[in-house]
């Protein structure tokens, strides 16, 4: 005979999930509200400005990419700092964020950085190891996307079927299990941030999350990492983010730039960074 789970335990449960997850809403549970648009096949933009996450105001764009649809693409320049519009533009791009860390005086990344199977070996002189860039993010030439704790670069280097690979952080999530970060203000303050998040190696999520403004604050590492479960990725890792935050639609107005970057310290499109490497869907 089945037994029948009680009503108070049934009630404990609820209220374990609630609590789970209230740390990712302001105490108004009112359902965040997302407008939607899909832009191609296998392409969705869903956008919020709301204050229902972490007693704050949050400006947030996502672009849901099917990759059995779309094609993914780390795009680089390696000699001079482009905005992530142009570079898009470029490229001949539907959709674009900003990618990885890079030397904003002299251009270049700063991280290992593999495209089209190419790694410049003279960019190695500027190439940080430390605890935020913990993780790699890997395009097959198949086309599946992979985010993993980092190995040695000349693992990378060596794997031809990895088309692409981009070293990041810091890491936030692997295998539904989130990752330990470092107390630093890097990670424990509220910033502009861009990250990917994974559901699968077909299915991703490249995510602004704007801030520096009275209008978008931001999150802290432990933020983004909470909203991220909400939104139920397995992998997640933090790209560039700060004044660099910038996601750009093909079309979208006069620039494309539709979230609000903050290096001009107003609550618009205005405000881009030209930056040395991006990731694209075509």
């Amino acid at each position: 005979m089945r037994k029948l789970i009680p009503s108070v335990l049934i009630l404990n449960i609820l209220i374990l999930f609630f609590l789970a997850s209230a740390s990712c809403q302001n105490s108004d549970s009112e359902a965040i509200n997302w407008e939607e648009k899909q832009i191609e096949n296998g392409l969705i933009w869903k956008h919020t400005h709301t204050d229902k996450l972490f007693d704050s105001k949050q400006n947030i764009n996502i672009l849901e990419v099917d990759m059995q649809l779309r094609d993914a693409t780390l795009v680089y320049n390696r000699t001079e700092n482009v905005r992530t519009s142009e570079l898009a533009q470029e490229a001949g791009a539907i959709a674009a964020v900003n990618a990885g860390f890079f030397d904003v005086a002299e251009g270049g990344s700063v991280t290992y950085i593999k495209v089209d199977g190419i790694v410049h070996e003279e960019d190695s002189v500027k190439w940080k190891a430390n605890q935020n860039f913990n993780g790699a993010i890997i395009i097959k030439k198949d086309g599946g996307v992979e985010i993993e704790v980092a190995d040695y670069y000349e693992h990378y280097t060596l794997k031809d079927q990895y088309d692409d690979v981009l070293f990041t952080g810091c890491l936030l999530l692997d295998e539904g299990e989130r990752m330990p970060l470092p107390d630093i203000s890097f990670v424990n303050n509220r910033h502009p941030r861009t990250c990917i998040g994974l559901f699968s190696n077909r299915k991703i999520l490249l995510i602004t999350v704007d801030g520096r403004t009275e209008q978008a604050q931001g999150m802290s590492l432990h933020e983004l990492t909470d909203f991220l479960e909400l939104l139920g990725c397995k992998e997640a890792i933090n790209l560039d983010g700060g004044g660099s935050t910038s996601m750009w639609i093909k079309d979208f107005e006069e620039s494309g730039i539709v979230n609000m970057p903050c290096d001009n310290r107003i609550f618009d499109h205005e405000g881009e960074r030209a930056v040395s490497n991006i990731l694209i869907i075509k």
